[in-house]
């Protein structure tokens, strides 16, 4: 066991029901451990502690139940299955492995449940020579279930929180919900990164400004392809790619990132005055010279953008605008 380390939970089992608890305890930041059972186990001595120890889901809000439907739609739409089809062979398979995926790094680190106990307001289990020490175990094999007890947990844990913050008169933030936007645009208007990240907030968003972060790579004190880097997982962090004046070669590099990563991208013009700056139509669109050099379509640029690239390689572009 890890030195003075308690998880806030331990998952138990593989199937698809325990990896999707498995995968909203990791979307809300929860330190959790995930343990496999042997085949015989719940025909053993373990089954009645393992079924005693796991949370009873009965006090889970309805905005809780809701949020455990919408996360298994989305997932379902993933592997493009039903919540019905879960329960076939097929459906189980296809949505175990991407669950899987999902929780690589946490299932690397899964061992073998040999013993259990529970003990004041903790459970200790035992995977070999190791022991590990948990609030909670989660076990069922309903996926939904399995979901209202993860649910449950997150619920607990934020009440615990406020209780405690309220002890120490702490003033929690607004829970105002803004879509996370990544704003790119060309270093020739980085004295307008002011007007684009002031623009973006009045918009509603919460706004990533690369110029604003790193500003010209923290003046030559880290090396470009480092902050490209960090710009890059930025992007794949945020909700949307908002591409503001001329598009240059960097730019188009965020915006392969944003494509590969399934972002939605939207065009504004650019202004050194917020107010001054909106929504282009795609016609309006326009390019630096470096890209004009490339002889890149805007046809093109717009179909990549949108997904739609053609499937063969026989096209010739002649010029930006044909």
């Amino acid at each position: 066991m890890e030195e003075n380390y308690r998880y806030e939970a331990v998952v138990l089992g593989k199937n698809p029901a325990s990896l999707f608890a498995g995968y909203i305890l990791k979307r809300n930041r929860m330190r959790f451990r995930m343990v496999d059972i042997p085949e015989d186990v719940l025909s053993g001595t373990l089954e009645q502690d393992i079924k005693s120890l796991s949370v009873n889901v009965s006090d889970l809000s309805e905005e809780g139940k809701l949020q455990v439907r919408r996360l298994l739609k989305k997932i379902n739409a993933q592997v493009g299955i039903s919540e019905t089809d879960v329960l076939t062979e097929e459906g189980g398979h296809r949505l175990t492995v991407l669950l899987e995926a999902e929780l690589e790094e946490e299932r690397k680190k899964a061992g073998m449940l040999t013993g259990l106990m529970h003990e004041a307001d903790r459970c200790i289990l035992k995977c070999g020579d190791d022991l590990i020490e948990a609030d909670a175990v989660i076990f069922n094999t309903n996926m939904a279930a399995a979901g209202d007890m993860a649910m449950m947990l997150l619920e607990e844990k934020q009440k615990r929180l406020e209780d405690y913050m309220g002890r120490l008169r702490i003033k929690a933030g607004k829970r105002t919900q803004r879509k996370l936007v990544y704003a790119t645009h060309s270093r020739n208007w980085f004295y307008a990164r002011e007007a684009i990240t002031r623009y973006a907030v009045e918009q509603g968003a919460a706004v990533v400004n690369p110029f604003m972060n790193y500003g010209f790579y923290l003046n030559g004190a880290v090396k470009k392809d480092e902050v490209d880097e960090c710009c890059h997982q930025l992007i794949r962090s945020a909700d949307e790619l908002w591409v503001f004046g001329p598009i240059s070669e960097a730019i188009l590099t965020d915006i392969v990132v944003a494509v590969m990563e399934g972002k939605h991208i939207r065009f504004f013009s650019i202004s050194e005055q917020s107010s001054e700056i909106h929504e282009l139509r795609e016609e309006d669109i326009s390019f630096e010279r470096e890209v004009h050099a490339g002889k890149i379509k805007k046809a093109d640029l717009l179909n990549f953008v949108r997904c739609s690239a053609p499937r063969t390689a026989s096209y010739v572009q002649l010029s930006l605008f044909d």
